[in-house]
């Protein structure tokens, strides 16, 4: 980054990322980073072709030698998210779930490892931990990491490894990053979070004292609906090889294609955040008066349980687009009866689309868990989750009236 750019806001960072990276030609410099498909690349000479396999130039520029190994297009994609996230650098990959199992990896889940992670987990995060790790001698400990009493916990857990969620689905619970940091570096554990629905803008986790931060770029990062990927940035830089090596033996590589999409989807996301987290406020704030509603779960409300600690680690008072919602008729069939009344918002599972999106979490991210589980975890029968877009305030609010009204 130059001296001048250093000083840009990051809503402006994000716009001009890739300027470093813009091939010159005689015939004229394009704005944007061209598609590089190639899965091979060619040196000068031997010697050249194989110092590129250490991954760098003599001068210090990324190298490339074939597709597994990195990409341009992901390369300049990796420096920006580093940079929007104060790492020391990133590793893509083609999806969150990949990102997810690098960061593992890279933290040492071996036999003897104790991982303590947030029970309010994304369904296949818990069940990568419990799949594919605990039946090779990891021991997975989880534990509500929303509370006050996480230091605490973490010094009672005495564990190697701390994981979790910046913003927890679907009940948006946040977690005292500062707090767990700081605990965590008391016993020596690595901490790995995955940011994904707060996104770089609204807070940076490694500021607070974290390891690792996971994203699903699929989501607000990328932000239309037409890209998967995900990221993981890195605090310090033996991580960060570490990171790099587990990539390349992974083959979870980030396509030229893809990458492309989510920068793009990159320098519009300030702008995006920013219209996100007002409807997803207003939104929040009609629903609570709703009388089809019971409750809404948003840490911009002030009766969430973490509405102060939301305020301190959020940025400018802005708290996502994520909400969810209870039908004060926990039925299935009632949350099913709304969602086929929607005409605006979409039923998916995904989130944090330009678009409104429904999903219901007993179907779709804890489909897995039974009854008995989700509702220990607080997901009743008529818990609704919605990622709000950025259509006009006017015509969510008007959707969600009738298809509540029935």
């Amino acid at each position: 980054m130059t001296e001048q750019n250093a000083t840009w806001h990051p809503s402006t960072q994000f716009i001009h990322e890739n300027r470093q990276a813009r091939s010159r030609y005689l015939t004229g410099t394009p704005t944007v980073q061209p598609i590089h498909a190639s899965t091979t690349y060619i040196h000068q000479n031997s010697e050249a072709l194989d110092r590129a396999f250490s991954g760098q130039t003599p001068e210090g520029d990324p190298a490339f030698v074939y597709a597994r190994q990195g990409n341009p297009n992901a390369q300049v994609l990796e420096d920006a998210l580093a940079r929007a996230e104060g790492g020391v650098g990133a590793i893509t990959f083609g999806s969150g779930m990949a990102a997810i199992n690098a960061a593992f990896i890279t933290a040492g889940l071996t036999t003897g490892t104790k991982v303590l992670a947030s029970k309010d987990l994304y369904g296949p995060s818990i069940g990568l931990l419990q799949a594919h790790f605990q039946p090779n001698g990891v021991e997975i400990v989880l534990k509500d990491l929303c509370g006050p009493d996480v230091g605490d916990i973490i010094n009672a857990e005495q564990p190697d490894v701390i994981y979790l969620e910046t913003i927890s689905n679907p009940l948006v619970k946040l977690a005292d990053l500062d707090a767990i940091s700081t605990a965590a570096h008391a016993v020596g554990a690595i901490t790995i979070i995955d940011s994904t629905f707060a996104t770089p803008y609204l807070v940076r986790p490694l500021e607070h004292g974290f390891d690792m931060v996971v994203h699903s770029t699929t989501k607000y990062i990328s932000g239309h609906g037409d890209s998967t990927g995900g990221v993981v940035i890195s605090a310090k830089n033996s991580l960060l090889g570490q990171l790099r090596g587990n990539a390349n033996l992974l083959g979870a590589m980030l396509s030229p294609f893809e990458a492309h999409l989510i920068m793009r989807g990159l320098r519009t996301l300030a702008l995006r955040m920013e219209r996100h987290c007002s409807n997803a406020y207003q939104v929040a704030h009609f629903l609570q008066q709703h009388s089809s509603v019971e409750r809404v779960y948003y840490p911009g409300l002030s009766n969430h349980p973490q509405h102060t600690l939301a305020t301190r680690l959020l940025s400018d008072e802005m708290y996502g687009g994520l909400l969810s919602f209870e039908l004060k008729e926990q039925t299935r069939e009632a949350v099913y009866a709304f969602m086929d009344r929607l005409q605006l918002c979409l039923v998916a599972t995904s989130l944090g689309d330009v678009f409104s999106l429904v999903s219901y979490p007993p179907m779709s991210s804890h489909r897995t868990l039974s009854e008995s589980e989700r509702h220990s975890l607080g997901i009743n029968a008529g818990c609704i989750r919605l990622s709000v877009g950025i259509e006009h305030i006017d015509d969510i609010l008007s959707d969600l009236d009738q298809a509540l009204r029935g």
